[in-house]
């Protein structure tokens, strides 16, 4: 599941990626960033403790996201 929160005032906004699967598992999404990085600010799994790696959104705002097995990760816009 990925979904975005838009953000309002001065709130950047985020987008969170939950994943239910054993292993680490994204997806395709587009997003309302063009051209921007996404730094993972907060991520759990339930056995592994890797960090999700930056992404940055593509000119049309596509970026794969990613989430640690059975677990979630939130990106920011930078």
């Amino acid at each position: 599941y990925i979904m975005q929160r838009n953000g309002w005032g001065g709130q950047r906004g985020l987008v969170l990626v939950l994943n239910n699967r054993g292993e680490w598992n994204g997806a395709w999404v587009q997003t309302q960033w063009k051209t921007v990085r996404l730094v993972p600010m907060a991520w759990r799994g339930r056995d592994d403790l890797g960090v999700p790696e930056e992404k940055w959104t593509q000119q049309d705002g596509w970026s794969d996201l990613w989430a640690p097995p059975r677990g979630y990760a939130v990106y920011v816009p930078q």
